[in-house]
């Protein structure tokens, strides 16, 4: 028993221009995924450094940054993670556990993922 792809895989194959242009949205796609990493990576690098300020202000007995600020941070980390996560399937990319892992996405940003509610920040 033979097995054939769909024909509209096929005819994509044939065409030059279908292919060329294929091409030119999977660039986009992966440029704007890169896009977006970084700023995910900006995101998780600004709630990690304002809990580590909390922290060194705990140990040293010292004044803690505004504590209000934490929540929108989160909120934003997670408005990035839900974007990049969107266009990762749109990538064709179905599974995010290795991206959680090796980006070191917190749990409370996990639980956050989707549009930020920001109206007082």
């Amino acid at each position: 028993m033979a097995v054939r792809p769909p024909r509209q895989f096929t005819a994509s194959q044939q065409d030059p221009l279908t292919r060329a242009l294929e091409q030119e949205v999977l660039g986009e796609k992966a440029d704007t995924l890169a896009r977006l990493m970084t700023r995910l990576e900006k995101a998780l690098a600004k709630l990690s450094a304002h809990e580590e300020r909390i922290a060194e202000a705990e140990t040293a007995g010292a004044e803690a940054p505004d504590p209000a600020q934490r929540p929108r941070l989160v909120a934003e980390a997670g408005e990035a993670l839900w974007h990049v996560i969107i266009q990762r399937e749109l990538c064709g990319m179905r599974r995010h556990d290795g991206l959680m892992r090796q980006m070191g996405v917190p749990k409370a940003v996990r639980l956050s993922m989707g549009p930020a509610s920001l109206r007082n920040a």
